[in-house]
């Protein structure tokens, strides 16, 4: 995830409309599928089993990576998720009618920042 690049949008933005970021479920957690960049970066956690869990990894990841979006957290039954298919990353402008006006393809090889910008400055206009 490009972090810096997302603290750079919502910075820009964030006087214009609500942003908000949803943790959902660990991605790569030690307990499944783990991969050798997490392990080089100890980025370890098990998949949470509760919320409260959840919310201790989802701190963990929004400081590490001094994210200044607002986080929401999905519950640990995946509601959002299941919802708008948003693992492992996805991107979203909802509008004020609750439309999804951008649908970012599945990331991260479909994560486009700069979509996701020029969607923004639409909804915006």
């Amino acid at each position: 995830m490009q972090a810096v690049r997302l603290n750079e949008i919502y910075e820009a933005h964030k006087d214009k409309l609500a942003f908000y970021l949803t943790y959902i479920q660990e991605a790569h957690p030690a307990n499944g599928w783990q991969t050798p960049q997490n392990l080089y970066e100890e980025i370890i956690h098990n998949a949470p089993t509760s919320d409260d869990e959840r919310a201790e990894v989802a701190g963990v990841c929004q400081t590490s990576l001094d994210l200044k979006i607002p986080m929401l957290l999905d519950s640990i039954d995946n509601d959002v998720v299941d919802k708008y298919r948003s693992a492992p990353i996805r991107l979203f402008v909802v509008n004020p009618e609750g439309i999804i006006t951008f649908n970012g393809a599945i990331g991260p090889r479909g994560y486009d920042l700069d979509a996701w910008e020029e969607a923004i400055k639409k909804e915006i206009a």
